[in-house]
């Protein structure tokens, strides 16, 4: 276990020589912390160019990491802080002072006592939710029976891709119908098929679902995106697609898998295909963006 040199109660910036120190805290709570393990993974430590690039803090317990913050360039603040101390809320703003925030994400008890820290809690959220958290052993995973296939997402399906994932936004995050976030939807799009990380599934060459994975870290990878067109739901389109990506991603050692469900209905497609609820997560998106002030307790 790598040892860093800090102060009891205190959160101060992350330093490159904390990276072996900062993956032994985050590798056992990987389940928990897959949206700040996948930036870290796929952009390192205090990095810039990038929405996900992460400028990272450390809530410290003398000379070990108690807790993990990172905000993103975009603005989305992720962590694992699993014993949120009252006297880092001051420290914390201290620290992140002046830095614009757009949105939180975070296992629900840890995101209660991360946003009261910060003074948001009263900051009105266009997407403010508390949705079941789920898990899988890839060992464990059912496959559906069917006719369709999954496939790589290409830059030919960019046609309807760009629709669907602006739909998913405004069904699933209250997304207003904007020119900025019809961008935003297309940008994600284009993100898919850059990455490799999207799928979509056909049946007799039409597509009929999607799927994605947004963040991947070690043996673990969380599912996100998916989405199935109005019209299309109800024949299990969703959970085989999901099932087809994680037996894919089970043949290329990954063997964990986590996702929230954002409606009854998801829980139990997830569910029908081996996940198991582990808790709750919280997740809010601002309104307008928030600065964070230093204040002073």
């Amino acid at each position: 276990m790598a040892e860093i040199a800090g102060g009891l109660g205190l959160i101060r910036k992350a330093q490159p020589k904390d990276a072996d120190a900062i993956w032994d805290f985050l590798n056992p709570r990987r389940a928990t912390s897959m949206f700040l393990s996948g930036n870290l993974k796929d952009h390192g430590i205090n990095t810039h160019g990038y929405t996900k690039a992460n400028t990272v803090w450390l809530g410290m317990d003398k000379d070990r990491i108690a807790a993990v913050f990172g905000l993103t360039e975009y603005g989305y603040l992720v962590f694992e802080a699993p014993s949120f101390r009252t006297e880092w809320a001051r420290q914390l703003c201290a620290q992140m002072s002046g830095r614009t925030i757009r949105g939180i994400n975070g296992v629900w008890d840890q995101f209660v006592k991360v946003r009261e820290a910060l003074g948001l809690t009263q900051a009105t959220g266009a997407f403010d939710v508390r949705q079941p958290h789920y898990h899988l052993h890839l060992r464990a995973l059912i496959v559906p029976a069917g006719d369709s296939e999954l496939r790589v997402t290409q830059s030919r399906d960019l046609s309807f891709l760009r629709e669907w994932r602006f739909a998913a936004n405004v069904e699933v995050m209250s997304v207003p119908d904007t020119d900025v976030s019809r961008t935003l939807g297309s940008r994600y799009a284009e993100e898919l098929v850059q990455n490799g990380r999207g799928r979509v599934l056909f049946l007799d060459n039409v597509p009929v679902s999607m799927t994605a994975f947004n963040a991947v870290s070690g043996s673990c990878v969380q599912v996100g995106s998916v989405f199935t067109p109005h019209e299309l739901r109800g024949k299990g389109f969703a959970r085989r697609a999901v099932a087809l990506h994680l037996e894919e991603a089970r043949q290329d050692g990954i063997n964990e898998a986590v996702l929230f469900a954002a409606n009854d209905t998801a829980a139990r497609a997830y569910e029908a295909i081996g996940f198991n609820k582990i808790g709750e997560y919280g997740i809010v998106d601002f309104l307008n963006p928030q600065v964070i002030l230093d204040i002073k307790r």
